[in-house]
């Protein structure tokens, strides 16, 4: 087994593309930008050995969406890469390329979410129904049904 990291150890690994926190006792939350996730992700892998994601989280706290790509390895640190995303365009690069595991999140959130992953092999639906309606994304705060509306065996209140 090997030792759990250290917020020092990430903020070194992860200069100049992210500032890192220590979230709880094996947790460290690194806070990025869109143009910086890929190469955050790839210092992730390479240098803090985080060979495991263990999910992708898609927040909608009302005025921004944020993206949150959970990792660990041997070390069994859980290292959360964070991204922050306009809720009037929320799109991002693909991650499929360079961790195929996440290429079944992002239909997920995508699907739940209408985030746009950008260069997805197949950005298709997963977990609605293929006839539920465009632009309507479940899990967004300000979703609402639309009375009267099919979705996917379930009628809107009239």
């Amino acid at each position: 087994m090997t030792d759990p990291l250290t917020l020092g150890s990430v903020t070194e690994a992860m200069n100049g593309v992210g500032t890192a926190e220590q979230v709880s006792r094996n947790r460290i939350r690194i806070k990025t930008n869109p143009g910086r996730l890929h190469k955050s992700l790839l210092l992730a892998h390479t240098i803090l050995t985080c060979d495991h994601l263990i999910q992708i989280s898609a927040v909608d706290n009302g005025t921004i969406f944020e993206l949150i790509y959970h990792m660990t390895g041997p070390h069994q640190t859980v290292i959360s890469i964070a991204v922050e995303l306009p809720r009037e365009k929320p799109e991002v690069m693909t991650t499929s390329g360079i961790m195929p595991a996440s290429g079944i999140y992002e239909r997920q959130i995508h699907d739940l979410m209408g985030i746009e992953f950008k260069g997805h092999p197949g950005l298709t639906r997963l977990i609605l129904n293929e006839d539920w309606p465009k632009n309507e994304y479940p899990m967004r705060k300000d979703w609402k049904p639309d009375p009267g509306t099919f979705y996917g065996g379930i009628r809107g209140e009239t």
